[in-house]
C-alpha cells in the first residue's frame, strides 16, 4: 500500500487473518480540504496455495518397514498459504489431528508421526492429509512391522573348490536371514540365475543349489552365490576345477629335418585344467626360432605339466648342410 499521496497520507498496516480476512489497521486518511474531498480504491486479492508434504506436491506412496517393539518416526512436514492443517488417518476413519497426544500414539505440531512401540498389528495403511483454502495434499504410507531383521548369513563356507566329473553337480548355497534373503547365482560369464530358473546346463532351484547338468572342461571357473535382504547382503563362491593332467593333442610320426640357415619351427598343443606350465628343452639350449645351424640337430623334448600331472612330446630333428650344384659346360648330367 502506498504512505504518501499528494492529496493525502496513509498510515496502514495490513496483515490476514486465519480465516482469510484482510485487516488493516492504523488507516488514518487525510482526504479533504478546502478544494474538495478525495477517495482512493483499492482492489486487494489474496492468494492461496495448494499444501506441500515433505516437500513434494504429490508425494505419493512411501514404504516403511520397522522393527515389533521399536519406536517409529512418519513425517509430514507441510507448508502452504496459509498454514495447512494436518491430520493422520488410520484404518476404519480414525483421525488423528496434529497436535494429537495419546498414550502410545503422538502427532507432532509439525506432523510428525510418532508411535512409541510399534506392533504387528501396526501394519497398515496410513494417510497424511495436508488442507488449506488452497486444496490439500496426502502421503500415503504403508507400513510393515516385522518380528525382526537380520542380515544374511551363509549356512556353507564362504569359499569352496568342487573337482569337475562326470553326469550332475551340485553346488550348495544355503542363505539365512530376515527378511528371507533372495539368493542369486552368477556365472563366471557373468550371467546371472534367479531361484527357479534354467539357462543351458544350469538350473537354480528354490532351495539355492545350483544344479550343473553333464558339465564339461568349459564350465569351469568361479561362480558366486549371493544372498540379499533389505538389511544387508552376504556371498559365497565356489570354484569349479578339473582334475584333468595336460595332454598333448599334437605328435610327429617322423623326423624333422630342415635345410640349415632355415627357422625351426615345433608345435606343442596341450589341453587341461589348470591350465599347464609349457616347456621346452633344446638340444643346446639355444632360442628356438633363431635361424638354424647343423649344430642344432638332436632330440628336441616338450613337456607340460599342472597340479594333476605331465605329458611330454619329443621330435627328432636332423639339419640338412646346403649343397652345392656347380655346372661344367660341355658335359650332361645323366
Amino acid at each position: 500500500f502506498p504512505t504518501q499521496k499528494s492529496l493525502g497520507v496513509f498510515r496502514t498496516v495490513p496483515w490476514l487473518t486465519a480465516s482469510l480476512n484482510l485487516m488493516i489497521t492504523g488507516f488514518a486518511p487525510r482526504d479533504t480540504n478546502v478544494v474538495g474531498i478525495d477517495k482512493k480504491v483499492f482492489h486487494v486479492e489474496v492468494l492461496a496455495s495448494t499444501p506441500v508434504i515433505n516437500g513434494f506436491e504429490s508425494p505419493g506412496i512411501v514404504r516403511k518397514t520397522v522393527v515389533k517393539d521399536q519406536r517409529v518416526l512418519l513425517d509430514c512436514k507441510a507448508n502452504g498459504n496459509p498454514i495447512p492443517r494436518i491430520m493422520w488417518v488410520f484404518p476404519n476413519n480414525i483421525v488423528l489431528p496434529a497436535p494429537y497426544y495419546g498414550s502410545r500414539i503422538t502427532v507432532h505440531r509439525n506432523g510428525t508421526l510418532d508411535i512409541h512401540v510399534v506392533r504387528i498389528s501396526d501394519s497398515v495403511a496410513l494417510l497424511c492429509i495436508a488442507r488449506n483454502e488452497g486444496g490439500e495434499a496426502k502421503l500415503q504410507v504403508q507400513l510393515e512391522v516385522t518380528e525382526g531383521v537380520e542380515k544374511p548369513w551363509l549356512r556353507n563356507p564362504p569359499t569352496e573348490s568342487v573337482q569337475l566329473s562326470d553326469g550332475i553337480i551340485n553346488l550348495n548355497c544355503s542363505v539365512e536371514g530376515k527378511p528371507s534373503p533372495e539368493i542369486t547365482w552368477i556365472l563366471p560369464n557373468g550371467t546371472s540365475l534367479l531361484r527357479g530358473t534354467s539357462i543351458f546346463r544350469f538350473h537354480h532351484r528354490f532351495d539355492g543349489t545350483l544344479v550343473i547338468r553333464d558339465p564339461s572342461v568349459s564350465e569351469i571357473g568361479r561362480y558366486r552365490c549371493v544372498g540379499r535382504n533389505s538389511v544387508g547382503y552376504v556371498e559365497r563362491t565356489v570354484t569349479l576345477k578339473s582334475n584333468r593332467k595336460p595332454e598333448i593333442t599334437n605328435k610327429y610320426s617322423s623326423l624333422v629335418s630342415i635345410i640349415n640357415g632355415e627357422n625351426l619351427h615345433l608345435n606343442c598343443l596341450s589341453g587341461g585344467q589348470p591350465l599347464p606350465k609349457l616347456t621346452w628343452t633344446l638340444p643346446n639350449g639355444v632360442i628356438l626360432t633363431r635361424p638354424t645351424s647343423v649344430y642344432d640337430r638332436g632330440m628336441y623334448l616338450c613337456q607340460t605339466t599342472n597340479e594333476h600331472g605331465s605329458s611330454s612330446l619329443s621330435v627328432s630333428v636332423i639339419v640338412i648342410s646346403d649343397i652345392l650344384i656347380h655346372f661344367v659346360s660341355g658335359v650332361s648330367v645323366r
